[in-house]
């Protein structure tokens, strides 16, 4: 019998389904150590599905699954080879192909042999195959959505219990009721921790950082980067509850800048070019593809046409990395579908992504077919954020007096790689930025623009700023949100499993969020935050509405009756305990009815004057709450 030895996986990842032939694509993927391993015969996943309400999923995965009426087996392709000192290992690729039907399906699977003794991987520990989910074909997908799912390095994790907690929640909402995917807004992994490396302390610990952006890329470092790239990867996603939980729900990933390194793409362009600094960004990115999408450009190509992936939008080439954007638009059922922009490829201090790019989404969400009601637009750093301008203003002064003190009495203060203040790259990072400003308005028009053309009912759905919050946008004119193009949801998720902000930062934070801004009214369109959180996690009034520091996930669900999304944040009641209190907020259901001729008008203030027939009893920025 063939023996593997696995030291990731197994691993799912959805990509789409083929409307022509009704055929849900995804995959699943093993790393495997190939000197304890048997290749005789190539790996094999065999997989086969039946009625789901005949089959219970258990927070394990595990599951009794009789013969069923289909079966199919998948050989692997051979994805990459990683070589290093400790030996070489295989990434091994199988497609997994199911017809969809008029009811949800059960899908088990397992890979032909058994698992090596030594085998590393949680996931593979113990079992003799997963089972996973897929809705009927008239059904829209039920998914979680999370982001920031690893510790900063100074975080002392045992204070939140480890990573678990929020996986454990997560999979026991899942073994109730199951998710047919989970989809990561970004910092699925964090590699900060790459600088501990004992090759990279002479870089890391050399004081003046412009003879560090000079230091040059030697052989001993490209090997750490990718030492540390695999082996932190394949302790990660192989271990822990969220190995249990991509061994049983497909993942959809998009990724920000720890799955890099922090900042990377909002540093001034000497460090972004810097050698060693832009080779962790270049291999970062080549193990996103990897681990993440199951995506090897030397294998798979960059062409839209034939790339097996039809989820992949190719934009734009990177702009300090050699690979092109990398973006997803993924079918969720016949009335949603996802849009995951890659807003980190083509990054810079003044771009987060290029007109290419951004044309080449917009064409994509331009041709979904009739009936589609819901875009969910997944965007890594929130789109509307309380402000802080002063405060970016401030720390980006070039006669900056904290910095000038802090290089004397606080060098924690200011972050390693260019003497900058530490929370200036987190400042340059969000859309609001001052040199991202003008992109990120003319983004929210053009969103608004192929939302009343397709008419859809647009989401943003982000993380990245460890809190829980939800913004709107909506018209100018004041009518009921289901009739307004306009009215957008902007949830924030973060983090599963990173810490939050200070309390004090959170009030903060609330104070800036109730104001309502003026930055989009040349085109008729206002925003603010939504009071969701009117009782904290003891169900306690309290003066902080808008933004609650504490880790949370999002349960997303369609809700058939009235064809409305619904946003469920599910936010850690005791920090470490894993229980969780639910704020729900719903999407409504594009219910607008303008003729063509009109469509100009949504972009000005006399909207509401020219069409005044759409006129109804809905408080604007005070979405529907569950």
């Amino acid at each position: 019998m063939t023996t593997l030895n696995v030291k990731a996986g197994p691993m799912l990842r959805y990509d789409n389904v083929d409307l022509t032939s009704g055929i849900y694509h995804a995959y699943a993927m093993i790393v495997t150590e190939d000197a304890t391993s048997d290749y005789q015969l190539t790996p094999t996943l065999q997989y086969r599905w039946e009625d789901a309400t005949s089959v219970s999923a258990t927070n394990d995965g595990k599951t009794a699954v009789t013969e069923n009426e289909s079966h199919k087996q998948s050989e692997a392709i051979k994805l990459h080879q990683y070589h290093g000192k400790e030996g070489s290992f295989t990434f091994w690729r199988f497609k997994i192909e199911v017809p969809l039907a008029d009811r949800e399906l059960a899908v088990h699977y397992s890979i032909d042999g058994e698992a090596h003794p030594n085998s590393q991987s949680e996931a593979i520990k113990g079992m003799t195959g997963h089972t996973f989910f897929v809705p009927s074909k008239t059904d829209n997908f039920r998914w979680a959505g999370h982001s920031c799912n690893g510790f900063s390095a100074s975080v002392d994790e045992k204070e939140f219990n480890g990573p678990n907690p929020l996986w454990d929640d997560l999979l026991k909402a899942h073994a109730s009721k199951p998710y047919h995917a989970v989809i990561g807004g970004g910092d699925q992994i964090y590699c900060d921790t790459l600088v501990r490396e004992p090759e990279m302390q002479e870089w890391n610990n050399q004081s003046d950082p412009k003879k560090r952006m000079k230091m040059p890329l030697t052989d001993e470092i490209r090997t750490c980067i990718d030492r540390y790239m695999f082996n932190h990867y394949c302790e990660w996603f192989g271990g822990g509850s969220f190995a249990k939980s991509i061994a049983q729900i497909p993942m959809i990933n998009m990724l920000d800048d720890h799955d890099l390194i922090d900042g990377f793409g909002t540093y001034p362009d000497d460090l972004m070019r810097a050698p060693v600094f832009n080779y962790v960004g270049a291999r970062g990115y080549f193990y996103f593809l990897l681990f993440q999408l199951f995506v090897n450009d030397e294998v798979d190509g960059v062409s839209e046409t034939s790339h097996p992936n039809k989820s992949m939008i190719i934009g734009g080439d990177g702009v300090y990395i050699p690979f092109k954007n990398h973006s997803l638009l993924s079918y969720l059922g016949p009335k949603q579908w996802i849009l995951l922009a890659d807003c980190r490829s083509e990054r810079k201090l003044d771009q987060i992504c290029s007109k290419a790019t951004y044309q080449r989404l917009f064409d994509a969400v331009r041709k979904l077919p009739p009936g589609v009601e819901h875009l969910i637009f997944l965007l890594g750093v929130p789109l509307a954020y309380p402000r802080m301008v002063f405060l970016e203003r401030t720390l980006s002064s070039s006669m900056n007096p904290l910095i000038m003190l802090a290089k004397g009495l606080s060098p924690g203060f200011t972050n390693n790689f260019n003497g900058q203040v530490e929370l200036l790259d987190d400042l340059g990072d969000h859309w609001c930025a001052g040199p991202h400003k003008h992109e990120r308005n003319w983004l929210v028009e053009r969103v608004q623009e192929v939302a009343l053309e397709k008419h859809l009912r647009v989401s943003y759905i982000s993380g990245d700023v460890h809190a829980a919050g939800v913004g709107v946008f909506y018209g100018y004119h004041q009518h009921d949100p289901s009739l307004d193009p306009k009215y957008s949801l902007a949830v924030i998720t973060s983090a599963i499993v990173n810490t939050p902000p200070p309390p004090a930062v959170i009030s903060m934070l609330n104070k800036l969020a109730s104001k309502k801004h003026r930055s989009l009214f040349y085109c008729g369109t206002k925003e603010t935050m939504v009071p969701l959180f009117e009782t904290d996690l003891n169900d306690q009034k309290q003066k902080d509405k808008y933004i609650i520091g504490a880790r949370n996930w999002c349960s997303v669900e369609y809700l058939t009756a009235t064809g409305e999304l619904e946003f469920d944040l599910r936010v850690e009641k005791v920090r470490g305990g894993g229980e969780t209190k639910s704020y729900a907020v719903k999407a409504p259901a594009p219910k607008w009815d303008v003729a063509k001729q009109h469509h100009h008008l949504l972009l000005t203030k006399n909207f509401d004057k020219d069409v005044g027939t759409l006129r109804g009893t809905g408080k604007v920025g005070e979405p529907a709450k569950a």
